[in-house]
């Protein structure tokens, strides 16, 4: 398992929360405990979370008064042979294509409003979503335990950053970039997960910049010239990509 509490001050002694520190802790934790499938928390990284908060208030000394010497001896030692090992190739591999709960925005000239949609993925690119808001329904051969399954998903949405309408503009277009950005990293030797590059061409391409006027990299993808600009202006900056 990954080790998340890199920037928890866990030692052998606990630690007390004070003034601005302490708020910023109290910010993380899950706001109140819920029992999810017969567990603590609607979710590992928040166990991580709320297990990381109370290691350093009570020190591992304190901890490793709980359970069996050897077992705690046997879990040290199996930590030890497997930190640093990277997860298989499979464990990361982008699905081809699949849907996801996600809340897009849609602007008007009146109000922005949002919702949660169905997204469909294709090579870690959106590139549809379902007409009407996403509905927290099941069916009864879903079983008991569908609505929490649902509500999970639509949690899961509301952490990730939302999608603009213009996200599912100039798809092609997008889809070429991200597959040169692919193969700019590889030829640099760095690692490219495609979910996590979309993202970032996402945001790359809706920030204005300094070499295009002021102007955000989507308005060049109307034209062909504009995409060749775009193409020229990532290498330029090939130090600077993501992987």
């Amino acid at each position: 398992m990954i080790d998340q509490t890199d920037d928890w001050h866990i030692g052998r002694k606990g630690r007390r929360w004070t003034g601005p520190e302490g708020l910023a802790k109290l910010e993380r934790l899950p706001g109140r405990l819920e029992l999810v499938h017969g567990k603590l928390c609607f979710s590992d990284e928040e166990r991580w979370t709320l297990l990381a908060g109370l290691l350093e208030n009570v020190g591992l000394d304190e901890v490793v008064q709980l359970g069996n010497v050897e077992d705690w001896q046997q879990a040290i030692a199996a930590r030890a042979t497997t930190k640093g090992k990277s997860p298989a190739p499979s464990a990361i591999r982008t699905p081809a294509s699949h849907w996801n709960c996600r809340v897009i925005e849609f602007p008007s000239d009146e109000e922005t409003w949002y919702a949660i949609h169905e997204v469909y993925y294709e090579q870690g690119i959106p590139v549809a979503y379902s007409d009407s808001p996403a509905a927290p329904g099941w069916t009864k051969d879903d079983g008991l335990d569908a609505g929490l399954d649902r509500l999970e998903k639509f949690r899961e949405a509301l952490w990730k950053p939302v999608l603009k309408v213009s996200a599912f503009e100039h798809i092609d277009a997008k889809a070429a970039l991200l597959d040169k950005l692919g193969r700019m990293i590889e030829e640099s030797g760095g690692n490219m997960d495609r979910v996590e590059l979309s993202a970032w061409l996402e945001a790359w391409l809706a920030e204005p910049l300094p070499e295009l006027n002021g102007a955000a990299p989507s308005k060049m993808l109307r034209s062909e010239k504009g995409r060749r600009q775009l193409e020229s202006l990532l290498e330029r900056i090939r130090g600077e990509l993501p992987g």
